[in-house]
């Protein structure tokens, strides 16, 4: 049976990232994900288009802290909305940041203790970050202080 949660976690985190992806020829994974509730790709701009077309490749396997760099929800993020990840910290949009206090390699990624702040009030969390190799994107799981969100990387790797 773990086979079977894995491809449920599989086909969630690809619901995620069609979401996010405003890409044309993602317009049926975009309307399975969420028909009712989705924008329809229609009246996405063109620029957003060729921009997802654009994205970066994800930073090498081998990297020592693969996170490091600038990270969105979508390309059209990237310009204002980017999560900025540095070998111990992160800021994120809504004045959200946290302190790296221990970075443990982690399957398929890194576990990470950190303390965030968020509107003047620190909280301690336990963060996730997965690589999605096929989705081109890092996961970011488990944090109570942070949504949990695919991530695609705004820069190349």
């Amino acid at each position: 049976m773990p086979m079977r949660d894995g491809r449920a976690a599989i086909l969630a985190m690809a619901a995620v990232l069609a979401a996010c992806s405003p890409a044309a020829d993602d317009k049926t994974a975009a309307q399975a994900a969420s028909p009712a509730t989705e924008e329809s790709p229609a009246t996405q701009p063109e620029a957003d288009e060729e921009g997802a077309r654009q994205a970066a490749a994800l930073p090498p396997s081998d990297a020592t802290f693969r996170y490091i760099g600038r990270w969105a929800e979508s390309v059209d993020q990237c310009r204002n909305e980017a999560w900025t990840f540095t070998s111990n910290r992160l800021t994120a949009p809504e004045d959200i940041s946290c302190e790296f206090m221990q970075i443990e390699k982690s399957p398929g990624g890194y576990a990470v203790d950190a303390v965030c702040t968020i509107e003047g009030e620190e909280e301690d969390n336990n963060i996730t970050l997965r690589f999605a190799e096929s989705a081109g994107a890092m996961l970011v799981e488990g944090a109570t202080s942070l949504p949990e969100t695919g991530l695609i990387p705004c820069e190349p790797g």
